[in-house]
């Protein structure tokens, strides 16, 4: 056990244990900026409590990732390392957290991800970049522990137990925000057997790799996390207002680099360089949209200015695939930038309004974030441990829920939203026939597409 040195109140896990070295790291700038980057984003705007941040959840993976490792009977050295790796994993996240990683992505210049980073997040490489250049987070990590944290995050070919604690299907990080997020929101869907799943926990090592596994007698406890997951990703992270505000965000964003801001655009311009790290971690939620709605960019303005007033657009239109034929599904699935600007035009003509304010967003059920889908999630899969045999979960009886969440087709959905104020006027009756009848022009429009 590390030495105890200082205590932190959370209203998850009670009374946390941090060492000296951890409260340092806590103390650094750029750790401290996560205190302004809400882990929701702007679901605040539909859920009043989720104002919860990624610093409280940072410390709340490292608390989880330090009880694994009291189940599994790790030694001390190993333990404070895994410990340290989930107190940074997501010192990369920008402002609006996935909403960066997306726009990242988007703006990064070319030849910053190499085929072999391809199937990294674009925020774990923000992360590394800042542990291996912030020079506070430099002066308290020796260089075996940067080496260590920087494994635990990075995306490997091969599999490792440590790094399954910090980053996997079943890691301390998803642990920690589904309780969190539920708390936060006001709602109970997040809530499952902790105590149960950490119990369960064992490590199974097969020539050069090894994972962390569950116990089979842990597996209605796992049951319970899935279909947590499931039911927060439905109420919580799909929920119409924050899907909205997330887009209008992204597209403010991109409007405001599209005429001209630089300040913007040398934020999400991803480079591998330290001078691109002083700066992206000068940025937090609130300073970006003071910057925003205030900018010179008028339609980035107007769009940032509805945000901080919540005068949000409404969805006028939605496309859910699961009854469309396979070739409908198949070709709307692989809807690119291009297709969604034609559609943005056609629905904006329709609608007599700049298709710049029109927004056409494909939700995907499977990731409830902006983030890269490229990575094979399989590297990643959760392992059952049953009579001395390990199986990926897809592999599980067809008897429990587990299994079918497992082997459910992806549920997406076109969504389009607009800036109907108009709609504000209507009685109950008329809005509902308005929305009717927009709805089957935009499904028109989509499936013609």
């Amino acid at each position: 056990m590390a030495i105890k040195s200082h205590e932190v109140r959370d209203p998850i896990h009670g009374l946390i244990e941090l060492s000296q070295r951890e409260v340092d790291l806590i103390n650094t700038r750029t750790f401290q900026r996560l205190r302004r980057i809400r882990q929701l984003a702007l679901a605040f705007l539909v859920y009043p409590g989720a104002l919860h941040t990624r610093f409280d959840h940072s410390i709340g993976v490292m608390h989880i990732a330090g009880r694994i490792c009291d189940q599994l009977k790790l030694n001390g050295e190993e333990r404070q390392r895994i410990r340290l790796a989930a107190l940074l994993h997501d010192i990369g996240h920008g402002p609006f957290s996935h909403v960066s990683e997306y726009l990242l992505d988007q703006y990064g210049r070319p030849g910053t991800r190499d085929g072999k980073s391809a199937r990294e997040k674009i925020h774990e490489k923000v992360t590394v970049d800042i542990i291996k250049n912030d020079p506070e987070i430099e002066k308290i990590l020796s260089d075996e522990e940067q080496t260590f944290v920087v494994r635990m995050i990075q995306r490997k070919e091969t599999r490792d137990f440590r790094r399954d604690i910090v980053s996997s299907d079943l890691d301390a990080d998803k642990m920690d925000y589904l309780l969190r997020d539920s708390y936060f929101a006001g709602v109970q869907y997040g809530k499952y057997d902790l105590e149960k799943i950490i119990e369960s926990f064992k490590v199974w090592k097969s020539k050069n790799e090894s994972y962390l596994t569950m116990s089979d007698e842990g597996i209605y406890a796992l049951e319970q996390l899935l279909l947590a997951n499931r039911h927060m990703t439905q109420q919580v992270y799909r929920h119409r207002i924050r899907s909205i505000s997330d887009a209008m965000i992204v597209r403010g964003i991109k409007l405001a680099i599209r005429d001209g801001n630089e300040e913007l655009k040398r934020l999400y311009q991803y480079e591998e360089r330290p001078t691109f790290i002083k700066n992206y971690v000068q940025y937090h939620d609130e300073l970006l949209i003071n910057i925003l709605k205030d900018c010179n960019q008028e339609k980035a303005g107007e769009i940032f200015g509805r945000l901080y007033e919540r005068r949000l657009f409404k969805m006028i239109g939605e496309l859910p695939l699961k009854s469309e034929s396979a070739a409908i599904k198949r070709s709307l699935f692989k809807m690119g930038d291009k297709q969604k600007e034609q559609l943005e035009n056609q629905v904006a003509n329709r609608l007599r309004t700049d298709p710049d304010y029109v927004i056409v967003n494909k939700l995907e059920n499977r990731n409830p974030n902006y983030g890269n889908q490229s990575y094979d999630n399989s590297l990643e899969a959760i392992m059952i441990l049953e009579k001395n045999q390990i199986k990926s979960i897809s592999d599980y009886p067809d008897e429990l829920i587990l299994s079918r969440l497992v082997h459910n087709e992806i549920i997406f959905t076109i969504q389009v939203y607009a800036p109907m104020d108009s709609w504000d006027a209507l009685s109950k009756e008329q809005r509902g026939q308005e929305q009717s009848k927009i709805r089957d022009e935009v499904r028109k429009i989509s499936l013609q597409s």
